[in-house]
């Protein structure tokens, strides 16, 4: 099954302003409205694929929408709150994973094959301790493209600049489980043959740790400006796969949203 490109990038692009959907959102508490939407337009530079040593740049929408006290549409994808409380919440959602690896974006790859854009099904919890906010998701690949399942934490703290710059900043850690590891990581018998890579067996266990900043800038009170960066590591038997160019990499992000 192969998820159209556009269809993808239209639901992650909201992964991009993660810290402004918190502003937006903390803004809109209590107005009484239903229907709750901040759109925009953003960038998004990411590695070409997993332990690639060069980046990407997508241009990707921008947005965070809520109805009433249950559905949504932003950095989670399109789902629902089983549970919300004033310091905690239980959420279950679809979402794009956009991560892919094409044999044309590198020489390194000619041989190994292609692995696909997927689909995934999400359930994550949120809980806040005063100003820090753990999170615990775990994502599974319904669409079949070898993407496996993917456990996320992270701690993640706000800091008000001022009255209009915020600050969300943290460090986070990922599992992948053997198909993961292996669609991305691993190298076959076969691979190996028409790649000239070395055989490789990846396994499951953490593939990456990094830390992330936001800052968020209220231009006025429905204009917004976001931008962030990621630092990461890949870890175990993802670091030391022979398909790797570059065991540490950056993401960078940036978008202009507006609050209606």
């Amino acid at each position: 099954m192969h998820i159209p490109r556009l269809a993808l990038l239209f639901v992650s692009g909201v992964a991009l302003t993660y810290a402004g959907n918190i502003v937006a959102q903390a803004r809109d508490e209590g107005d009484g409205k239903s229907w709750q939407v901040t759109a925009g337009a953003g960038v998004l530079a990411r590695p070409d694929f997993p332990g690639s040593d060069s980046l990407e740049v997508l241009p990707l929408p921008a947005f965070n929408i809520t109805y009433g006290e249950r559905w949504f549409l932003n950095a989670d994808g399109l789902g629902a709150y089983l549970v919300k409380r004033d310091r905690g919440s239980v959420t279950f959602s679809l979402a794009p994973d956009v991560t892919r690896r094409d044999e044309s974006d590198s020489s390194h790859l000619r041989g190994l094959g292609d692995v696909d854009r997927t689909a995934v099904a999400r359930l994550k919890t949120a809980y806040s301790f005063g100003p820090v906010t753990a999170t615990a998701a775990v994502s599974t690949d319904i669409a079949d493209e070898g993407h496996g399942t993917v456990a996320e934490l992270a701690l993640q703290s706000r800091a008000e600049v001022t009255q209009r710059l915020a600050l969300n900043y943290g460090v986070a850690a990922r599992w992948i489980d053997d198909e993961y590891a292996e669609s991305f990581f691993g190298v076959t018998a076969q691979q190996s043959l028409r790649s000239g890579l070395s055989e490789y067996e990846a396994q499951n266990g953490v593939g990456d740790a990094r830390l992330f900043v936001n800052a968020v800038y209220a231009l006025s009170p429905r204009w917004i400006v976001s931008a962030g960066a990621a630092a990461a590591q890949l870890q175990g038997d993802a670091k030391d796969s022979p398909i790797v160019e570059d065991d540490s990499y950056f993401q960078f992000d940036a978008a202009v949203m507006y609050r209606f």
